[in-house]
């Protein structure tokens, strides 16, 4: 029984090891490959390959386009929270904590991956009807005010966006190019976006840039609420709040270290 529990476990590590060379062979270079390229790479046999690659495609490791694969939207979520880091958890957290203490909505940061922006840091409301999401959650950038803040600052985003269709979530979402891109410029203006019932209907949502060195956006600050509370009046009064957290965080992000 132990010899079969021992051959067991060998052979789930196996699989696992199996698994991370066929990941590791995508990269900055390589970011989308076939299966014949992948056991080229790794020397794997071509049945293997394929028993493997279907896995990961239905874990969402990989996503397939074709004949292609690239690396899915599970790894990117993964990715997104290192790449944001531990310097922008460290600088931000406080004054999340603090802005969501202030307005007593559900505070957040988001980072951009491609298509899409990742939760990597949130301050949930105090109130019993609240927006709840959680770190990890991918989000179009396309809908809601984090996405529209990414979009303003940063073209490659809008690029990426339209690439990947303005879908119609919900009767307010905006599908016109042309309106879309009307509403960016006001947002650059203004200093701050507001979006109302674009992802889900009754949630509405006021967000601002976070930047680094070079005035680069790096991440974006969202305070999301049900509509009926966070209303464009409360929105705007909101507002100068929620911009000034982001500009704090920016600093803090620049700040030297001791």
């Amino acid at each position: 029984m132990a010899a079969e529990t021992e051959r067991a476990d060998g052979g789930s590590v196996q699989v696992v090891r199996k698994s991370a060379r066929i990941l590791d062979c995508f990269s900055a270079t390589t970011p989308r490959l076939r299966a014949a390229d992948i056991v080229q790479a790794t020397g794997l046999p071509t049945s293997t390959v394929a028993r493997i690659l279907r896995t990961l495609v239905g874990e969402n490791l990989l996503q397939r386009q074709g004949q292609e694969y690239s690396i899915g939207l599970r790894v990117t979520a993964w990715s997104a929270s290192a790449k944001a880091g531990s310097d922008l958890i460290a600088a931000a957290g406080p004054h999340v904590t603090a802005l969501r203490d202030r307005c007593r909505e559900s505070c957040g940061i988001y980072v951009r991956q491609g298509a899409t922006r990742v939760s990597v840091l949130g301050a949930e409301s105090t109130h019993s009807i609240i927006y709840r999401g959680y770190i990890g959650q991918i989000l179009p950038l396309q809908a809601g005010a984090a996405g529209k803040v990414f979009m303003a600052y940063d073209e490659a985003a809008v690029e990426a966006a339209l690439e990947e269709g303005l879908v119609a979530y919900t009767e307010h979402s905006v599908t016109d190019p042309q309106v879309l891109h009307k509403r960016l410029a006001e947002i650059r203006d203004q200093g701050w976006a507001f979006t109302e019932e674009e992802r889900e209907p009754g949630l509405n949502s006021v967000g601002a840039p976070i930047f680094g060195a070079g005035r680069t956006i790096v991440a974006a600050l969202a305070v999301g609420g049900p509509s009926f509370r966070l209303t464009r009046a409360a929105a705007e009064a909101l507002a100068d709040d929620v911009r000034a957290t982001a500009e704090a965080i920016s600093r803090a992000l620049l700040s030297p270290r001791a």
